[in-house]
């Protein structure tokens, strides 16, 4: 059999991700609606089944320290990856030429839309967090979904001490942020 033939599994496997995709491609339509915080909340734990997902994929082990960690990744990730570390801040460029990084909008299952750069966020800071050893926090400072041609994030490494945001009893008085996808 030549590549240009199929067989009737591949077929049906064909027939079962186009249906797959057609739903997710909905889901996500209702997830773009959500308000901020039902948007993080979600974004967060597709995030964190992609970060799991990736890192197997990409064989990155859990025990790298943080150099080693950066290293690989701008060496051996999915893309081209510009990382420059200055202390406790970590500048992470991703070289996409305009093309969004995730699966999802690769494979053309959902649109790219401003509200996946939350996902990108959560993302960029569960695959840095085990390796630092410490909370970070990512602001998306550039992205293919605002018009640009790669995506750019900063990474501030934080102290274990104490996690970014409001203490516990500012949290019922301090207003949410305004855009979730630029900090988390």
């Amino acid at each position: 059999m030549d590549q240009t033939q199929t067989t009737p599994e591949d077929w049906i496997a064909k027939l079962i991700r186009d249906y797959q995709d057609t739903i997710t491609r909905g889901a996500f339509e209702g997830i773009y609606q959500l308000d901020e915080k039902g948007l993080n909340t979600v974004m967060q734990e597709q995030a964190r089944s992609c970060v799991h997902a990736f890192a197997k994929l990409y064989d990155i082990a859990e025990d790298l320290d943080l150099e080693s960690f950066l290293e690989k990744m701008a060496t051996g990730g999915a893309s081209k990856i510009n990382i420059q570390r200055d202390g406790n801040t970590i500048l992470w460029e991703e070289q996409h030429e305009g093309q969004c990084m995730c699966p999802f909008v690769r494979r053309d299952v959902i649109p790219l839309k401003p509200g996946l750069c939350v996902c990108a966020v959560h993302w960029l800071r569960m695959l840095i967090e085990p390796h630092a050893g410490k909370p970070v926090r990512v602001e998306m400072l550039d992205s293919v979904a605002q018009g640009s041609q790669n995506c750019a994030a900063s990474s501030a490494l934080r102290s274990r001490t104490r996690r970014w945001g409001p203490r516990p009893s500012e949290r019922e008085h301090s207003p949410p942020p305004s855009h979730p996808w630029t900090s988390i």
